[in-house]
């Protein structure tokens, strides 16, 4: 039975692997939308850190008009360090591009954004790495360990 249950553990490499995957879109998207994205002026309607504990977190909501005229508000989570960077102001300048996965980038947090979508996909891939290879070493343990006997015997003495 445990060693069944020690199948389970590929779940985790392949999470890493996704987690993995996920950040390099982030970034490449952001790299996208700030090289072909529209430059638009973005006003700031509501602004918030939250602490919890020892983690600090905040958003930002913006309102801003769209390249077909239309008005579209967004709320965007930030982390403290890309909230430091914008808590004093009212007018943001972003960059936008609908068709790209991060349709919304702010410039003054551009480099920031960058650096930690990358940092994000480096420690996720360490975990893949980190976590594959615990799962081969499971596989070979329950490949190379007896079968469990499931019938019990009883021996009268």
């Amino acid at each position: 039975m445990i060693r069944r249950l020690l199948h389970i553990f590929w779940v985790l490499p392949f999470y890493m692997g996704f987690i993995t995957m996920q950040q390099i879109t982030v970034h490449l998207g952001t790299v996208q939308t700030y090289e072909q994205g529209v430059s638009i002026a973005a006003d700031v309607t509501d602004f918030d850190i939250k602490q919890i504990a020892a983690q600090s977190n905040g958003y930002v909501v913006i309102t801003f008009p769209l390249p077909d005229g239309t008005q579209s508000e967004r709320k965007l989570s930030l982390s403290i360090q890309m909230a430091q960077r914008i808590i004093d102001t009212q007018v943001i300048p972003i960059r936008y591009l609908e068709s790209s996965w991060q349709p919304i980038v702010m410039i003054p947090i551009y480099e920031l954004q960058k650096s930690t979508s990358i940092f994000n996909a480096i420690i996720a891939l360490i975990g893949f790495i980190i976590t594959f290879t615990a799962a081969i070493f499971a596989s070979k343990y329950i490949r190379n360990s007896k079968p469990e006997d499931s019938d019990i015997q009883i021996e009268l003495v």
